[in-house]
């Protein structure tokens, strides 16, 4: 019998359920079910999710349970995504869902909830597709946006808007339709000249995900083929042009689809219509992916999900140096600190238990090291740290933005404390993390301090109870030498093992 999968995954404006299990031609759904609720409604107008709407919630959540176990699927998964993640109260809300429902929600952000997506759907483009595109996740509450040239990410975007955000913020006008639209587009304004300066070429396709998008496919009566449905620019304005001056209530009967689906459509057509200016796309290209559809697929292929993750790594660490070189980091520095740092790394593998996610995280260090400089080079460390935390890096979550951060506030000079804030607010095993790597971090900066090429080579051995990093050259390393023994003393905390630098001289 093949094995079977559940997802439950509560977003803001529904939840839903799908089952699938593996096919010779990928995850197989074989039970999909939604039910609105839209709990974004609560959070972004009160503030917090009301009891009320939890008591429905927990309804729908046994509904779910009920459904999976009549299907013999043991094996569920939950995830929670804007709605619960932004309450004031997400913490009661999540207890008494497990209380009712036995089910352990996991709350994730929004960084990570599109990334997640954007594997999946970054896999599935060709080659085309990849050379020139503008990529949208459209949330309810937030969108991410993502250019590709020629393969490749070379930058993102987060922007706290979404759909039912909007809708939620201008509801007193949403049946005066011409104002709610202009109200709408004022209110966008901050975002489209923030497009504006983000794309400074227009790409040539355009490639959108969400629900709201789902529903357009809907009413333009497109088919879905794999997945995926294509929308003519010219189908689409047709329809935001029809819809644009009736009220939800009136696109709802005559689409055939839920009023509180239609209330949140105005504000993301007006989105899609603002961001497909920006390119020279004919049409629209469509992906059904969801959390869930992601959760199923790195749940039923578990060795294909983390090729994935790999590979999406390289888009992170191509980004870092983008960053980087945006605020005039020295390149070359960046290239040999980071050979050094991941040369300590693969040899300290059976000391620090650290996997390809860590070695990433210390790549993106190196490379983000010094961004500070830029505004002040006599506590560049700090300020790096307050940059990183509200940088747009791809492929990383707000957690592993946090571990960034901190291992650059501490590549210099300072040593991880309890007394620090931006280190006691970690929790343990990231502060135990955040050790490991800015330790490794520290001493291939004290080999470079001279921000000078010197060295013809570099060999890094690990005895019983030494590192020993051996450089060859023929240039004085009286620096280097120095800097080492004062930052070789968190490397000897944290392992238990004392590192040597060691010159070797050549002709």
């Amino acid at each position: 019998m093949k094995k079977s999968v559940g997802v439950i995954a509560i977003a803001s404006n529904e939840l839903a359920l799908k089952i699938g299990e593996r096919s010779s031609k990928g995850v197989k759904i074989i039970e999909a079910v939604t039910y609105p609720l839209a709990l974004g409604r609560d959070t972004f107008h009160f503030g917090k999710i009301s009891f009320s709407s939890l008591d429905k919630a927990v309804e729908i959540i046994k509904g779910f349970q009920a459904i999976c176990k009549d299907y013999g699927v043991s094996q569920i998964k939950s995830v929670a995504t804007t709605a619960i993640r932004e309450s004031e109260n997400k913490d009661y809300i999540l207890d008494q869902i497990k209380i009712r429902t036995g089910l352990d929600l996991e709350v994730i952000d929004d960084s990570r909830e599109k990334i997640s997506v954007n594997k999946m759907m970054l896999s599935l483009l060709d080659d085309e597709q990849k050379r020139s595109a503008l990529m949208v996740q459209l949330g309810s509450g937030n969108i991410s946006i993502f250019l590709l040239r020629d393969g490749h990410i070379i930058s993102t975007q987060n922007i706290k808007i979404g759909a039912l955000r909007i809708s939620e913020l201008f509801e007193d006008y949403i049946d005066r339709v011409s104002d709610y639209v202009q109200v709408i587009k004022e209110y966008l304004q901050p975002f489209n000249d923030s497009i504006d300066a983000f794309i400074t070429e227009k790409p040539v396709n355009f490639i959108i995900s969400g629900n709201e998008i789902n529903t357009v496919c809907g009413m333009c009566s497109v088919k879905v083929k794999k997945n995926s449905a294509v929308i003519s620019r010219d189908r689409f304005t047709a329809l935001y042009k029809s819809i644009k001056n009736k009220t939800p209530e009136i696109i709802a009967e005559e689409y055939d689809i839920l009023e509180e689906k239609a209330e949140a459509l105005m504000p993301a057509i007006i989105i899609i219509s603002r961001l497909i200016k920006n390119t020279s796309a004919k049409n629209i290209v469509s992906y059904m992916y969801t959390v869930a559809d992601s959760m199923l697929y790195e749940t039923l292929y578990a060795d294909n999900a983390e090729k994935l993750t790999r590979e999406y790594y390289g888009f992170a660490i191509e980004s870092a140096m983008n960053l980087a070189e945006k605020y005039q980091c020295d390149p070359s520095h960046i290239r040999r600190v980071t050979d050094t740092s991941l040369m300590i790394f693969d040899k300290m593998k059976r000391h620090h238990a650290l996997g390809n996610r860590e070695r990433v995280l210390l790549q993106l260090s190196a490379a983000l090291q010094d961004i500070g400089k830029m505004v002040n080079t006599k506590n560049h460390g700090e300020i790096a740290y307050h940059m990183i935390r509200n940088l747009d890096i791809v492929g990383i979550d707000e957690e592993e933005k946090d571990i960034i951060a901190a291992v650059v506030y501490y590549h210099g000079a300072r040593v991880p404390s309890m007394s620090h804030y931006y280190y006691s607010q970690l929790e343990a095993p990231v502060r135990v993390l955040v050790s490991k790597l800015c330790s490794i971090l520290k001493l291939a900066n004290a080999v470079h301090s001279s921000h000078n090429p010197k060295f013809e080579d570099i060999n890094v051995r690990l005895s019983a109870n030494e590192l020993i990093i051996t450089a060859s050259t023929y240039r004085n390393t009286d620096l280097e030498m120095w800097s080492f023994g004062i930052r070789s003393g968190l490397f000897q905390s944290v392992y238990g093992i004392k590192a040597v630098l060691h010159k070797r001289s050549v002709m």
